[in-house]
């Protein structure tokens, strides 16, 4: 109960004491003293930074509350003299204290935010904060996630020549690979990285590499290499406790007994909270035969550590993380400042002789703008020609008329807003000069300001001319790809995933989610991949752009959540003679589809989307595609309910 109360004791002291002078350590030695002394001194403020970053380095790993304190300090005013490289430092430092702390979303928050510091300022201390971004992901499980950081690490620090670091991310490395099985390559990066560590002959270093052996040996159960690599370099309460693992599994209760025994108190003496938990299960679970009474009382301290560390970590994590982000706030308000101040001073000594260029560079691309539209338009009437008689051949509509029809209108439109917007500017050209004979600069640049807007719409609406009739091209085009078998379902999973993440990193407000339906049984069958997956790629699109206006309208319900489900099912001939149907559905709980235009659905030029949104190609496009593979393609729609598309591809005996 003594230690119980003892751990209580240090995990509230700990988080008050976040936000007041950070106590003593326990061991004082002369580097600490001598830290101290130069804080008190009458220093630059650069060199203050220098000796804050040294105290939060000291105090890391034994002491980071400590750590963190020093950081915060450092970081604040090295921001505020714009000291750069000890920013990145002390950010790092920050980050990994917090991580040791235990407070994993801080840690990972700062490590991004100096990844992205370190990018800017273009230095070399990049690779620090892959390396951490690679063990935050380490530590939360995300494997794959930790060797792709890992792998950019180590290129960041082959590129600096930083030869330390390469044999901690060597490390890193092995120890990953070993976590995800990966035996062989577990072992060719922890021996690269003690050979490594051996040639520099640098203690941290070899501490790192030896216990990294240990732990994959551990793995895979070499307990008495995984000893040997552990005992060699003792360094902290993690390999303590590794070591008492090791020796639980031996059947040495005395020795597992004195190093977890071991573990806990250098967990306790320098408040690694983690570590305490840790340690305390390991002797609850080591004395629950031999004295249940102790085991129960390291019971409760582990219990009692994870409920006050998590209540601990949420406070201190979002304190710590506002607080740092109003420190990053500040220092981005103030270099803003001072940037304008610089820019508003260059522009007002270069007034005048911008306007002339900025007069100068309207005329010009003015007539560019114009030359390019016409060239567009003159290109889309030619390639409108051809097209005309491909989609004939390609019977791509009912009948040639009603094809002019549409073509004309979708054309014109376009056409005529380019037309309209350049006699517009031609207009406000001659007032421009007017007003600049008149030395009216005011009103120069207002004008100048509107045939700057009305060439973006030139070129929008010459964009969209080039559009429809590459849409058509696409529309017309007779598929020459080959068939081969294929697997429905990974094309399937493959576009779904395609369209959500591109439709995410197009607009970020794009908030709807998916689910896959796949039946397991799906033979595969013969189609052109690429054909099938535009056809699937389009219908979810399609099915997203419904659910995220409904999403935007008024009409959606009180707690709608915009959902698509795409589904596959075989269906086999009766009699077991081989050969079937496959149907894939895509299906959307969206605004739905009104009967009346249900039957204009799949012709070609025909779309509910605003002008602009799309070319009503894409559907009539499907359709052909799907019946060119022997296939059908319908509609099932409920208004406000939503809309299901259905595919039936048959599949024959040899398929």
């Amino acid at each position: 109960m003594k230690k119980l109360s003892f751990l209580l004791f240090c995990i509230f002291s700990s988080f008050f004491g976040m936000s007041q002078e950070v106590s003593e350590p326990i061991n004082r030695d002369p580097i600490y003293d001598s830290l101290l002394r130069e804080l008190n001194n009458n220093l630059s403020d650069s060199s203050r930074v220098e000796v804050l970053v040294n105290l939060a380095n000291y105090h890391k790993f034994s002491r980071p509350d400590s750590g963190i304190y020093y950081a915060s300090k450092g970081l604040k005013m090295a921001q505020a003299i714009g000291y750069k490289e000890e920013e990145l430092r002390v950010l790092h430092l920050l980050a990994l204290s917090h991580r040791i702390l235990g407070n994993a979303i801080t840690s990972y928050r700062i490590n991004l935010e100096g990844l992205r510091k370190a990018e800017e300022y273009g230095s070399d201390l990049k690779g620090l904060f892959l390396m951490s971004l690679g063990m935050n992901m380490e530590s939360s499980l995300k494997y794959e996630e930790s060797l792709e950081y890992y792998k950019k690490a180590n290129d960041a620090f082959y590129k600096a020549n930083n030869q330390n670091f390469l044999s901690i991310t060597s490390a890193n490395l092995g120890r990953t690979h070993s976590a995800l099985g990966n035996i062989d390559s577990a072992f060719f990066y922890s021996y690269r990285a003690k050979q490594q560590a051996d040639s520099l002959n640098v203690f941290w270093v070899r501490v790192y590499a030896y216990a990294t052996l240990g732990k994959i040996h551990k793995d895979i159960q070499n307990i008495d290499s995984a000893l040997y690599y552990y005992k060699l370099f003792i360094r902290d309460e993690n390999v303590l406790r590794e070591i008492a693992y090791l020796y639980n599994e031996k059947e040495q209760p005395d020795s597992a007994l004195y190093y977890a025994e071991e573990s806990l108190d250098f967990a306790l003496n320098n408040k690694l909270y983690k570590s305490v938990s840790l340690a305390s299960i390991f002797l609850s679970n080591f004395y629950e035969k031999r004295d249940p009474a102790k085991a129960l009382e390291y019971n409760k301290m582990a219990l009692a550590y994870r409920d006050s560390l998590e209540y601990l970590n949420k406070i201190t994590g979002f304190a710590d993380l506002i607080d740092f982000d109003e420190q990053q706030r500040q220092a981005e308000i103030e270099r803003a400042n001072k940037e304008f101040q610089s820019k508003l001073r260059t522009y007002t000594f270069v007034g005048s002789i911008l306007i002339l260029l900025i007069f100068a560079f309207f005329l010009y691309r003015n007539n560019r703008a114009k030359h390019k539209s016409k060239l567009q338009i003159e290109g889309a009437y030619n390639q409108l020609k051809s097209t005309q008689a491909q989609l004939i051949q390609s019977e791509k509509m009912a009948s040639l008329g009603e094809l002019t029809a549409g073509i004309a209108h979708e054309i014109q439109n376009p056409l005529n807003f380019v037309n309209n917007f350049s006699e517009l500017n031609r207009e406000l050209i001659a007032e421009l000069k007017e007003e600049l004979e008149k030395g009216d600069l005011e009103e120069v640049n207002l004008i100048a300001t509107d045939i700057e807007a009305n060439e973006e719409k030139i070129n929008l609406h010459g964009k969209r001319a080039d559009a429809i009739v590459k849409g058509m091209l696409e529309h017309s085009r007779k598929s020459e790809g080959e068939k081969t078998p294929t697997d429905l379902n990974a094309l399937v999973d493959e576009f779904v995933r395609l369209s959500y993440h591109g439709l995410r990193a197009k607009d970020k407000s794009f908030n709807a989610d998916f689910k896959l339906e796949l039946d397991p049984d799906l033979p595969k069958v013969n189609v052109v991949a690429s054909d099938i997956g535009r056809v699937i790629l389009n219908l979810v699109n399609n099915a997203f752009y419904a659910v995220n206006e409904k999403t935007k309208s008024d009409s959606a319900p009180e707690g709608y959540e915009p959902m698509i489900k795409v589904s596959s099912k075989y269906t086999p001939l009766p009699g077991g003679a081989g050969g079937g149907s496959i149907e894939l559905s895509v299906q959307d709980n969206g605004p739905g589809i009104p009967d009346s235009i249900k039957e204009k659905i799949f012709q070609p030029f025909f779309t509910t989307k605003p002008t602009g949104s799309g070319t009503g190609l894409g559907l009539s496009l499907s359709y052909d595609i799907i019946k060119a593979h022997g296939g059908i393609m319908k509609i099932e729609s409920k208004l406000t309910e939503g809309v299901v598309f259905i595919i039936s591809i048959p599949v024959n005996k040899s398929a």
